[in-house]
This record gives C-alpha cells, sequence and structure tokens, in this order.
C-alpha cells in the first residue's frame, strides 16, 4: 500500500478534517477514527505498550476497538500537523493534567473521543481544551442537575419549552463547552461541572457565539461548532 514519506500513512482517505475556529493560536483536526482506521487496514501504526495497556482495560470489545482507533489516530493527527513520522510521536500522559507532546513541548494539547470520533486540538502553549461528543438520545432533564447549577437548569429549561426541537442538539453543546472548559483548567471533569456557567442564549441557533467564560479568576474563549451529528468546543485561555 502506498504511504506518505513524512508520516508513513495511507494518504487513500482523506479522514482528518481540518476544524474551522476563530482562533489563530489553535490548530484543530477531527478524525472519524474507526472509518480511518478501517480504511488505513495494515498501514495503521501499532499500538505502543502503554496504549496497549490503556486498550486491556476496556472488557467490551467494541469499545476496546474504538479506543484503539482513536489513540492511533491521534498520533497520525499529531504527525501530519508536526510533520513527522506517527511512530515518532512522543505524547505522555498522567492521571491529572492534560497531555504533554515531547516533540514539541512549547505546544499546548488536547485531545478528545466520543462513538468513534477523535479530536485534536494543538494550541501555542496556552490553557486549552477541547471536548467532541456524538449527539444521541439521552435524559437531558436528569443529567442537567449534574451538571448545571440551578440558574442554568432553570433557564435551560426555559429554552427547552421554547424550542423543544432544538433542546437535545442544545444540550449537547452546553455539554461539550463545559467540558472544553474544565480541559483548559488542567483539572477536567474533577474541577466540577457546575463550576462554569455557560450562558443558555445561543445554545439551541445553528450559528454558536463565541463565548468568554471565567472560571477560578481565567478567562477563556470558547468556540462551538457541528460536524453533522457530532459536537464539538475548544477553550483556550486569554491572554
Amino acid at each position: 500500500m502506498e504511504t506518505d514519506a513524512n508520516t508513513g500513512l495511507s494518504p487513500r482517505f482523506p479522514a482528518f478534517v481540518k476544524v474551522v475556529a476563530p482562533f489563530k493560536a489553535i490548530e484543530a483536526t477531527l478524525c472519524d477514527s474507526a472509518t480511518w482506521a478501517a480504511a488505513e487496514g495494515d498501514a495503521i501504526p501499532p499500538m505502543r505498550e502503554d496504549e496497549g495497556v490503556r486498550v486491556a482495560k476496556l472488557v467490551d470489545a467494541g469499545a476496546a476497538r474504538r479506543l484503539r482507533d482513536s489513540l492511533v489516530c491521534a498520533r497520525a493527527m499529531i504527525a501530519q500537523r508536526l510533520g513527522i513520522s506517527a511512530d515518532d510521536v512522543r505524547l505522555t500522559r498522567s492521571d491529572e493534567g492534560p497531555p504533554h507532546l515531547e516533540n514539541a513541548p512549547e505546544r499546548s494539547v488536547s485531545i478528545s473521543r466520543s462513538g468513534g470520533w477523535t479530536l485534536l486540538a494543538l494550541g501555542d502553549g496556552r490553557a486549552i481544551g477541547a471536548d467532541v461528543e456524538v449527539m444521541r438520545p439521552l435524559d437531558w432533564r436528569a443529567m442537567l442537575g449534574m451538571v448545571c447549577s440551578e440558574p442554568e437548569t432553570a433557564a435551560f429549561t426555559a429554552l427547552a419549552e421554547n424550542k423543544p426541537e432544538q433542546t437535545l442538539r442544545a444540550f449537547f453543546t452546553l455539554w461539550t463547552i463545559k467540558e472544553a472548559v474544565l480541559k483548559a483548567t488542567g483539572r477536567g471533569l474533577r474541577g466540577g461541572a457546575k463550576t462554569v456557567a455557560v450562558p443558555v442564549e445561543g445554545l439551541a441557533g445553528d450559528a454558536q457565539p463565541l463565548r468568554e467564560i471565567s472560571v477560578a479568576g481565567v478567562t477563556y474563549s470558547v468556540w462551538s461548532g457541528w460536524e453533522g451529528e457530532v459536537a464539538l468546543s475548544l477553550a483556550i485561555a486569554r491572554d
């Protein structure tokens, strides 16, 4: 199979989609990692030992396969951005804090995955966060109390009553905003979704406004968008 001389990847499936966000400081790429892995076939880079350990912890075969595809796909996207081989990407992770890119320590990194999709964001060193969620049926009312403050819950419930056909889409936008900001804080979900106050105005619209959200004295610029039925948000700390 023909491969790219720099990354070692097959060029026949253009799966990497550049995310067009109004941040010059962030390069973001979205990929249907499951489809990408199937198209790459034998050309897909092998898993590393640490990746294999993570995959082996999953009992469900489908979930294990999706994680494997996503982990390797994330390295492939980084390789494409840096112009190196996927085998040469040195990405370290810890239980706390964001991943660290040893090949380019001056770059900040955030990775998210959902339902066979992978979102990669590379920043200019400032704190960033990325989140992707595949829209799917769920009991959003039951989840509001877990992720929203009382004022947010009341405002979102009012929005749902006025625009019921757009409620699920609005909820996933809200969800990705909160997770992206929490990732940018460096604490992830441990920071508590209720600490991220998101104005509900505009959540139900197709064109999402650029939001400014403050957490613990730090203000983050947040962009949200959709790729089909996939919701995504990017957050970056302001100067």
